[in-house]
């Protein structure tokens, strides 16, 4: 039953079986697997603490019984004559006899806890626990699955044992898409000595038919190849094909594109990269493990895509309209000719076009068929052309505002040109050459754009060269607006960083000329012309200078009085510094006085001003391990065995009481709740027994106890349906607590710890 619960993932069931079995049947066989097995549900459950000191304790105790049977003389003949033929003898033998580990459980000791290891991401632990594991005696299909595992935990630390362990599997002859895998990643964590056969290798597998839904990795483990000997060209050729050849492992495309875009993002490529990403974005990347690393790099090169668009866009028709009547013509007849060239070389790319990138593997054959014969992809579009162009007859020719000189002979051949025309007509029309004021703000825009771009690639991108090009071209011809000036002064400290000491200060020295009383021109002043605000500033840093020498000089008290009244002010720029000093401060002095609250005080007031800053950051992981540490000593005080666990698994609960509460209804309104408010962390609700006259609901599950509380308060501010259950009982708990609240089937002693940790 316990395991059928496990597997079902019904954890907290199944735990409670487990721990029935342990504490009834003390001297049978099952005592020491429902243990073991109590370990596994830990595990699933996150509570990676509780589960190592049970696999731990099983193989200190497996120790123990050893060395007793070594002592243990063997029962003699009479002995065992009068246990089999005496049944309250025998009973009482066996109670008196622990139960022997067996080997079988012994052999899944070590796998698991490299499975806890690896799932709370202590890989050297995992490692060692595995190599163990495959010295034991195991099946031999479970030995290869473990080796195979060994493999991949050393290939992340790039360690060239992955290829050693990779080929055994290989050898050891498993089923085929296991010794496939370990081929290619082989070839992908190779040192480099062997590359010309893992190559050979790897050109063969493509000869083989059965591969072919394969070649998307085979030609990534070539392209890994090639740009680990240097040649990077035949290893963008071989990404190139693997992301072309993607069809049905959504995972691989993401790999090979993220690969190709980082590549030309190292090569300062940024809007090649950016079609990458874009391409990437554009897939589902709810599982994706680097997914926030996509996401961050994705909006960077948006906004320099973005910009560098609005720039080139801008100065083209500017350009345009800087023309004559005669040269503006022929340059839209140029600009006509390159959209064409554009569109038809568009649609052969396989980069740029939808076809390879931006398509979505899927089985379904109705979405390889013509887009006419689709009706959803059918409604989408009409909807789109609606939005764009409003409801329009179904007529031809139908964009243009003049239907003259449209009556041909189709068999003339004008059609091709009247569509250069249609273009040539839209192009001259959306030009903003009589515009002055449309004109003055794409010049803004432009000025807006650069600078924008300067700063990304000098903050963000640390592209000195690139960001110094963008600057140079705004002080060159954008003075003395106030992002030239700014732009001067980030010149200066660009030429700084590169070295190119005479430009530097050219920079500096063109600040000091024309803009003297500039900001900028104040800060490379120093204190010579400081302003009363950063006069301010200096004096307060020195006040905090003189506090934190008292600090360290041991006079906390004063310290404390003294950061106390700096933080009356919350508008006082070292607002946080004070706070996390007085709280420095609480903490030695609360090593003697024991108590914590004026500090737990003092942290959460900076966590609320701070937000956003390294201070908070820093408040946020002083708090929690002090309110670990504070129920740790109040569970000494108080009936209840409750733990503090911030980073750990969290459930929401709702109590409901069995007088006038409709269970169901309540399920109802608060799934609708979360699939409104919470779809994408896909929650479930269910409903148990808390006791013969309360029901829980259940909403699960949540990473961690902050994206819990954030739950927590969008259920509390909501005015929809749920509105009504906000007079009952609900809080936030972590799975071990859940079981102790089982246990005491009462919510009394957990909301007085809820409320002193959560809220």
């Amino acid at each position: 039953m316990g395991r059928t619960r496990y597997f079902k993932k019904d954890f907290p069931k199944a735990l409670k079986i487990f721990q029935y079995v342990e504490n009834h049947y003390k001297i049978e066989d099952n005592f020491y697997r429902s243990i073991f097995w109590q370990a596994k549900v830990l595990i699933e459950m996150k509570a990676y603490d509780e589960a190592e000191d049970i696999l731990l304790n099983i193989l200190a105790k497996n120790e123990e019984q050893l060395k007793n049977l070594k002592k243990d003389s063997k029962l003699k003949l009479k002995d065992k004559l009068i246990l089999a033929l005496n049944y309250d003898n025998r009973i009482d033998y066996l109670e008196n006899k622990e139960p022997l580990i067996s080997n079988q459980i012994l052999s899944q000791v070590y796998p698991t806890l490299a499975d806890l290891y690896i799932k709370s991401n202590f890989t050297k632990k995992a490692i060692e626990n595995l190599e163990t594991a495959i010295e034991d005696k195991q099946k031999k299909k479970f030995k290869t699955r473990l080796i195979f595992i060994l493999a991949q935990l050393y290939h992340a630390e790039n360690n060239y044992k992955a290829s050693v362990y990779y080929q055994q599997v290989v050898e050891r002859n498993p089923e085929y898409e296991m010794a496939f895998q370990a081929k290619i990643n082989r070839a992908l964590s190779f040192s480099g000595d062997d590359s010309k056969s893992i190559k050979a290798q790897l050109l063969k597998m493509l000869k083989d038919d059965k591969n072919i839904e394969f070649f998307d990795q085979i030609y990534y483990a070539l392209a890994e190849i090639e740009f680990k000997n240097k040649n990077d060209e035949l290893g963008k050729q071989q990404l190139q094909k693997s992301i072309n050849l993607s069809v049905s492992n959504l995972a691989q495309k993401i790999k090979s594109m993220k690969r190709m875009g980082d590549l030309y993002f190292d090569k300062s490529q940024y809007i090649k990269s950016y079609f990458y990403y874009d391409s990437i974005k554009k897939t589902p990347l709810n599982d994706y493990k680097f997914k926030d690393l996509v996401e961050k790099k994705y909006k960077l090169l948006s906004a320099i895509f973005i910009n560098r668009a609005t720039i080139d866009v801008n100065d083209s028709l500017i350009a345009i309209c800087s023309l004559g009547p005669k040269e503006r013509r022929d340059k839209i007849y140029q600009a006509v000719d390159l959209v064409i060239a554009k569109r038809s070389k568009q649609s052969e790319s396989p980069l740029l076009a939808s076809s390879s990138l931006n398509k979505t593997p899927t089985n379904n054959t109705s979405s390889q068929s013509f887009f006419i014969w689709d009706q959803s992809t059918l409604n989408r579009g009409k909807i789109e052309f609606d939005k764009k162009w409003g409801k329009m007859r179904l007529d031809d020719n139908w964009r243009r505002s003049t239907k003259s000189n449209m009556f041909f002979d189709e068999t003339d051949g004008i059609e091709s040109d009247f569509s250069n025309t249609d273009l040539f007509d839209e192009l001259s029309q959306n030009l903003p050459c009589d515009n002055d004021e449309l004109l003055s703000s794409m010049r803004d825009s432009i000025l807006t754009s650069l600078f924008n771009l300067g700063l990304i690639h000098h903050y963000e991108t640390k592209n000195l060269e690139r960001s110094a090009k963008y600057f140079k071209r705004i002080a060159d011809n954008f003075q003395p607006k106030i992002q030239s000036i700014a732009s001067i002064y980030e010149l200066y400290t660009i030429y700084k960083e590169l070295g190119a000491q005479k430009s530097s200060l050219e920079m500096k020295q063109l600040l000091l000329d024309n803009y003297p009383n500039s900001k900028y021109a104040k800060l490379l002043l120093g204190g010579k012309t400081l302003s009363d605000e950063s006069l301010a500033m200096k004096k307060e840093n020195t006040e905090y200078s003189k506090l934190f020498s008292g600090y360290k000089a041991g006079k906390y008290t004063n310290t404390i009085e003294a950061c106390s009244n700096k933080m009356k002010d919350t508008t006082n720029p070292l607002f946080c510094q004070y706070g996390l000093l007085k709280a420095y401060s609480l903490k030695k002095n609360n090593d003697t006085l024991n108590n914590n609250t004026k500090l737990i005080s003092t942290l959460k007031s900076i966590v609320k001003q701070c937000l956003g800053t390294e201070f908070a950051d820093q408040a946020i992981s002083v708090l929690n391990d002090l309110k670990v540490k504070t129920a740790e000593n109040l569970n000494q005080k108080e009936k209840w065995d409750f733990t503090y666990n911030p980073d750990t698994l969290h459930y929401f609960i709702l109590i409901a009481p069995k007088d006038g509460f409709s269970i169901n209804s309540a399920k109802n309104n608060t799934a609708n709740f979360n699939s409104s408010n919470f779809s994408e962390l896909k929650l479930k609700v269910s409903s148990t027994f808390l006791n013969t006259s309360d029901q829980m609901i259940i909403v699960k599950y949540f990473k961690n106890s902050k994206k819990a509380l954030d739950y927590l308060l969008a259920f509390k501010a909501n005015k929809g349906k749920i509105k009504s259950y906000k007079n009952e009982d609900f809080f936030i708990i972590n799975p071990k607590n859940l079981r102790e609240l089982y246990i005491e089937k009462n919510t009394i002693n957990y909301l007085e710890f809820f409320k002193q940790f959560y809220e």
